[in-house]
């Protein structure tokens, strides 16, 4: 909180308190040393810890002084960069962020076109390119690939695959740039190419930085290593803070070393080592496991305080697993422990389905966690792409998606008329729409002129709206809704039922970010960067079921890790991984993942536990034998028997020697 080094690593484990670091030593800035906050950006990996961040500043200073803080994610950090400078970098000014199903869209069309019709093979190049792009592409722009580097006539040449994805790369980039659009991934390449490239958008944005702080640095990709360190590049103290025992999203581009390359190599190392959330019997085997990895210094963790020891085992099939896992949860529930104090976390989801079979026999309320998002629904995505067409009229992909949302009784045929008109002749949707209904010529049935007509006057009035007044979200929002308009909450709401009434919910919850946010560019941008706005969950006391990687940065009681065995950890499918490059290779991405990252995921998975923890597998799974993980032993959980709850109440020999409860079982709930 109180070093004077201009660069710090604070190396928080698990519990040890890193946002209350974090929170210190921002205000022992302004308060203590006189920093202005203007002076301060901190960078977050989550709108939600950027929001707990500045009301826990506000608590020890006052509002005025968190409000005046540069913070937020690294991508809402680019994306109002990238507003404040549009002309500079290119883009339009009310410029819109596209969600991953538009991106699929683009890429789709993009392969579609590559591969002529007739061409022998063509459906199964077609289908493999449009599943594997979406995944190399995200991969390009988290390591910071972009395509002048992919067009410069001197660069090595790549496999023949390769040079083909990085050519679809080129033609979809193409495709965001005609649209004056971006997917989520520019945002962060987009605004370290407008602050390394114009040293005047760098004299605003970054001159007067003093201060950088970055939240969960061990989250970093390569392209957000790069904006960090051009926002510190004019002098600006560093702070980051995070604990490379919990990098788990390699996929997602993260890397371990990132702390190391934000910080830089003079970095003054703190590390945190008093946990105050775990027992030590908790931490003891989730010390244990990371241990086993490379790494500078010994893992040191610990509390202070005892609780229950570790109940682990294997038992002789998933099915039989569960059904321990349901006793054990009555027995909690029994004892007086509330259903939501306590959370059953798996590696991969397919193990779920199982435990849910489990639950529902044994009459136990549970709920999903890590399920769709606000932004995900279909009705919100409907909503968002309304909002696009009032700011940006000529929006294709809006339109394509709200075309027949509500039902107007055009087919594809109507669809694909209105876009090849719209892309003909430039001109924006109500135009294109009035045009046809005028003159249909065969490419709308009689019966859809009408609604072709409405449909033009709607759209002409929604973009109106927003000419008219730029910052009114609300009464756009409005209109789209009610029945005067574009009468959308009726269709949402139309069937009645439970879902129909979560959609109308889900609308609700959009009229409130309306109010709060009265530009509609902000509005989307609220959306699409806010991915982890939740769907309201039941109030009711339930069992949280969760990945592993869901879990990350909550807590419960109670945790019961499921599924420990070889065929779900380490992930089979996570260890097939090719080992990649290294630090700085645009290309292939720094080296991550695999065993160690698979050690790292179960250690977050063990410390989500404040009392008790379960770790359990099963030796048939999918009808097959399996072993034990093998990180059973790289814990220190010895297992050296085999155990069937519905055989017997003690353990016994079989199954290869493996299987093991150390604590009494646990009757099975019939």
């Amino acid at each position: 909180m109180n070093a004077t080094e201009a660069s710090v690593i604070v190396m928080a484990g698990a519990g040890t308190g890193k946002t209350r670091t974090l929170v210190a030593r921002v205000s022992h800035l302004i308060a203590k040393r006189g920093v202005k906050p203007e002076a301060i950006t901190i960078a977050t990996f989550t709108n939600k810890a950027a929001k707990e961040i500045r009301e826990r500043i506000a608590h020890f200073l006052d509002i005025g002084s968190a409000s005046r803080i540069q913070m937020g994610t690294f991508h809402s950090l680019a994306a109002r960069i990238l507003r404040r400078h549009h002309k500079t970098a290119g883009l339009p000014k009310h410029f819109t962020i596209i969600d991953d199903d538009d991106a699929l869209r683009l890429i789709k069309s993009c392969v579609e076109r590559h591969f002529p019709e007739g061409m022998p093979g063509r459906a199964d190049k077609v289908d493999r390119y449009i599943s594997a792009l979406p995944t190399v592409i995200r991969r390009w722009k988290c390591w910071g690939l972009t395509v002048a580097e992919i067009e410069d006539a001197e660069r090595p040449r790549r496999s023949e695959e390769e040079e083909r994805l990085a050519q679809f790369y080129v033609a979809y980039q193409f495709e965001l740039d005609r649209r004056g659009v971006m997917d989520f991934g520019d945002l962060v390449v987009r605004a370290s190419a407008l602050l390394r490239d114009h040293p005047e958008v760098a004299d605003v944005e970054i001159g007067g930085i003093g201060h950088l702080l970055v939240d969960e640095a061990q989250d970093a990709n390569q392209a957000q290593v790069e904006l960090a360190r051009l926002l510190a590049s004019r002098g600006a103290c560093v702070m980051v803070v995070g604990d490379v025992d919990q990098s788990i999203y390699s996929f997602q581009g993260g890397y371990p070393e990132a702390m190391d390359h934000i910080a830089g190599e003079n970095a003054r190392i703190y590390p945190l080592t008093i946990n105050r959330r775990c027992t030590d019997e908790i931490l003891a085997p989730a010390v244990k496991l990371v241990g086993w990895n490379r790494r500078k210094f010994p893992k040191s963790l610990a509390s202070g305080t005892s609780g229950e020891r570790v109940q682990h085992g294997l038992y002789g099939g998933e099915r039989e697993e569960a059904w321990a896992v349901a006793a054990r949860l009555v027995e909690l529930a029994r004892a007086g422990q509330k259903y939501d104090d306590i959370a059953v976390l798996v590696r991969s989801a397919f193990v779920i389905p199982t435990i849910e079979e489990g639950l529902l026999k044994a009459k136990i309320p549970y709920e999903l966690a890590g399920g769709a998002s606000l932004v995900d629904r279909e009705e919100v995505r409907d909503i968002a792409a309304y909002m696009r067409l009032a700011v940006n009229p000529w929006d294709d992909l809006a339109f394509q998606r709200i075309v027949n949302r509500p039902t107007r009784q055009l087919g594809p045929v109507a669809e694909h008329a209105l876009v090849d008109q719209h892309l003909a002749t430039g001109e924006p949707f109500h135009e294109v729409c009035a045009r046809i209904a005028a003159n249909p010529q065969g490419r709308v049935v009689p019966e859809a002129v009408e609604a072709l007509k409405r449909l033009s006057s709607l759209l002409e009035a929604l973009h109106r709206s927003h000419a008219h007044a730029e910052e009114d979200t609300a009464s756009i929002l409005e209109f789209v809704l009610r029945p005067e308009g574009v009468g959308y909450e009726d269709f949402a709401g139309k069937a009645g039922n439970r879902a129909a009434k979560r959609r109308v919910e889900n609308l609700n919850v959009l009229r409130r970010i309306a109010n709060e946010e009265p530009s509609p560019p902000l509005f989307l941008e609220r959306l699409v960067l806010g991915g982890e706005i939740a769907v309201e969950r039941s109030k009711r006391g339930a069992v949280t079921i969760s990945t592993m990687h869901a879990s990350k940065g909550l807590e419960w009681d109670h945790v019961l890790c499921v599924g420990v065995d070889s065929a779900v950890v380490p992930s089979p499918r996570a260890l097939r991984e090719p080992v990649r490059g290294k630090a700085g290779d645009r290309w292939f991405g720094p080296s991550a993942g695999g065993m160690e990252e698979e050690r790292r995921l179960v250690h977050v998975a063990f410390t989500r536990a404040r009392k008790s923890l379960w770790v359990s597998g099963a030796s048939i799974r999918n009808g097959r034998a399996v072993n034990p993980s093998p990180f059973f032993a790289e814990s220190g959980l010895t297992i050296d028997s085999f155990f069937d709850p519905f055989v017997d109440d003690k353990p016994k020999a079989g199954m290869r020697g493996k299987g093991f409860s150390r604590s009494k079982p646990i009757a099975p709930v019939l």
